[in-house]
């Protein structure tokens, strides 16, 4: 049959569709079973696609690379065997070195009790110091040496102090300087030499090269002058320095305060406050009611301080001087002395042929009243009244006989050994008077500096801070010593009321040698000088009166101490300095230890002076040298440079404001006594002259 034909329709299939269809009906039970089933079979489907959906997670966890697993088991293995390691060596390394632990920990690991090894802490720090004395060995087996940066601006005298702490310490390393083998340098010396300035070796501080370092030898030899009779130090000093000393613009610091004091550090400024307090409290409870007897100067006060001893606190039996009285000592011992009582002293001196001599001696009691005042009469022709200081003239000193061994005999009637003698800087009072007594209150000592030593305060400034009281106001009239005597009474009476600590000041730096004591490897020194003020933290003070004593004492200090200090004076006095005024170096801070007698800064050195001071210092600076052990460093430091013109400007300055201050007009004043604003100009430029001073560096070969 072809695919266009049709098939016909029979009769039956006719009437199969005109039958209308067959419906099928259900009971209630049969739809109820129905539901059933679907409902179980959906919870069916739903379970299957959950087993399916975890055993495929399953499947491909299982068909991850063996060997990613094998490598994962085998970190896990060696990190925890490298930790079981690493926590054993820890121990092991505890048990053996404690220290060595301590320094290669990290800043951030766990802080742990040390083991007991036997060793104190002062031991430690010595074997740490030890090690990084060999570590540093590795830097070179050449010999120690100095050089210079060139192109660091001019030095100052705190650049020569902190090359000190540098060498002998363990400090940063200072910008302006390098020091190779630094670690071979045992000793150091430094030479004080006050009068070596920059016109003495034709050095212009307005030159651009004036802070890099200067060959003055030949620059000596064409230009001629002292400089070219320095023949020993030539030899030893091919190269100088420009050395610049503190100040303002009116002011010029004192270089020997500059070089011998440190500034703290502010952990060290709250150690020492805490220390301080503590010590206060204990000093309080311990005496609960203060006495004079507490402030009394000890015996080694009174030697550091230059007081006059009597013969039984000698170290040797020695005979008192011919003119001398001294206090007797009290044979007699009881068990409850008498108290002892304050008196108050104050002379007054002139200056005759042989130095010093008294003019007027003042004795105040307890209550404030004068108990002695007395006139002398100089044996010797008097040269200087010095009325500005003494308040003595011609006039007041006529018809007067008496002399100095009548005022002693009347002295010691007053002053027994149950006396406390109090003063301002007594000891050139002693002097004059001729007395030596061992129990003295010195409010130079007793009260503070705002400066700190070696400076000392002024009896005027401190009548007017502590008490509101101004003394030493007429400056035509000078100085009575009724007032002074009275001023140091009042002085210490306040303190005695005060709490522990009154007219004390904190001071913000500590001695170059205290400093040198304090390192881990402690560092001896000695001060060689003629006056031991500023070297009373020293391990050794040796007192000289020339420079050749000075030469003599350097060998064997440099042989038992790190570092040495000497000052050599020949320049200094040759030059026009008084030498009896030593700490004072004509500064214009009063350090109170100046004698009242006016200084020879007026005075002009010759020529021939000015030479002769020179060849003796050539001389003293080769001897001390040649003296030297191999290997040493030294620093050859003017400190500064001539002051005379500062002192005598500020001296004018001085007139002209106590006149302003007595509210003067100008228009009174006479011509000679104003300060201009052009001299307050020269004045300035006068100070930045003087604070150039030199130095030289070398170290012994």
């Amino acid at each position: 049959m072809g695919p266009d034909k049709k098939r016909k329709l029979s009769r039956d299939d006719i009437e199969d569709r005109n039958r209308p269809p067959k419906v099928l009906r259900a009971d209630k039970k049969d739809i109820k079973e129905t539901k059933e089933t679907k409902d179980k079979k959906d919870k069916k489907d739903k379970k299957d696609k959950k087993d399916k959906k975890e055993k495929k997670e399953k499947k491909d966890k299982k068909e991850e690379p063996k060997e990613k697993t094998v490598k994962d088991k085998k970190d896990k293995k060696e990190k925890k065997a490298k930790d079981s390691e690493s926590s054993d060596s820890t121990t092991e390394s505890k048990e053996k070195d404690v220290e060595m632990t301590s320094a290669e920990s990290s800043d951030t690991a766990p802080v742990t009790k040390p083991v007991d090894d036997g060793l104190t802490k002062k031991e430690r720090k010595m074997l740490k110091l030890k090690s990084r004395q060999l570590s540093r060995k590795s830097e070179g087996d050449g010999e120690p040496s100095l050089i210079i940066n060139q192109s660091h601006d001019m030095l100052s005298l705190k650049d020569l102090r902190d090359l000190v702490v540098f060498t002998l310490t363990e400090t940063p390393s200072l910008p302006w300087i390098q020091v190779k083998n630094k670690f071979k340098i045992e000793k150091m010396l430094m030479l004080y030499i006050s009068g070596l300035d920059t016109d003495l070796f034709h050095i212009n501080l307005q030159s651009p090269d004036a802070h890099k370092p200067i060959a003055w030898v030949d620059r000596a030899k064409k230009q001629g002058g002292p400089a070219s009779e320095f023949k020993q130090l030539s030899n030893h000093f091919q190269e100088m320095n420009v050395v610049k000393a503190t100040g303002d613009r009116f002011r010029i610091h004192s270089p020997t305060n500059t070089l011998l004091n440190v500034p703290l550090s502010n952990s060290e400024k709250t150690k020492r406050d805490n220390l301080k307090k503590k010590a206060n409290a204990a000093k309080q409870a311990k005496q609960p009611i203060k006495k004079p007897e507490n402030y009394m100067l000890s015996l080694e006060d009174l030697r550091e301080n230059n007081y006059p001893l009597p013969s039984y606190l000698a170290s040797e039996a020695a005979p008192l001087e011919n003119g001398w009285i001294e206090t007797p000592k009290l044979e007699k011992k009881t068990l409850t002395p008498p108290p002892k009582i304050m008196i108050a002293m104050d002379c007054e001196m002139c200056r005759t042929e042989a130095g010093p001599e008294l003019t007027r001696v003042t004795l105040i009691d307890h209550n404030g009243q004068t108990i002695m005042d007395e006139l002398v009469m100089p044996e010797l022709p008097i040269l200087d009244y010095l009325t500005q200081y003494s308040g003595m003239t011609a006039a007041r000193l006529q018809g007067v006989t008496t002399r100095l061994a009548e005022v002693q005999e009347k002295v010691k009637k007053l002053v027994t050994y149950n006396t406390i003698l109090v003063g301002h800087s007594l000891e050139n009072d002693m002097r004059v008077l001729k007395l030596a007594h061992p129990f003295i209150i010195d409010t130079s000592v007793v009260f503070h500096h705002t400066r700190g030593a070696p400076y000392r305060p002024g009896l005027k400034w401190l009548a007017q801070k502590w008490l509101n009281r101004t003394i030493q106001a007429n400056m035509e009239r000078g100085h009575d010593s009724a007032e002074d005597a009275l001023a140091c009474m009042d002085l210490i009476k306040l303190k005695l009321k005060k709490p522990v600590g009154f007219g004390e000041f904190e001071q913000d730096h500590e001695s170059l040698f205290s400093r040198l004591s304090r390192f881990m490897n402690p560092r001896t020194s000695a001060l060689i000088d003629a006056d031991s003020f500023a070297g009373q933290s020293a391990t050794t003070t040796i007192k000289t009166g020339s420079d050749k004593e000075v030469v003599d004492a350097v060998p064997e200090a440099i042989a038992n101490h790190n570092f040495v200090w000497a000052r050599l004076r020949d320049i200094e006095i040759n030059h026009g300095k008084s030498p009896l005024a030593p700490l004072q170096e004509g500064q214009i801070v009063d350090t109170g230890r100046a004698s009242k007698i006016s200084s020879r800064d007026k005075i002009q050195a010759t020529e021939a002076e000015i030479l002769a001071g020179v060849h003796s210092i050539d001389d003293s600076i080769h001897k001390i040298l040649e003296c030297l052990p191999a290997r040493t460093a030294v620093i050859v430091t003017s400190g500064q440079g001539d002051h005379r013109e500062v002192s005598r400007m500020q001296e004018r300055q001085k007139v002209y404001l106590e006149l302003r201050k007595k509210n003067v007009p100008d228009e009174d004043i006479p011509a000679a006594d104003r300060f201009t604003d052009e001299d307050e100009s020269a004045l300035e430029k006068a100070v930045e002259k003087a604070k150039a001073g030199i130095c030289f560096l070398m170290i012994k070969s």
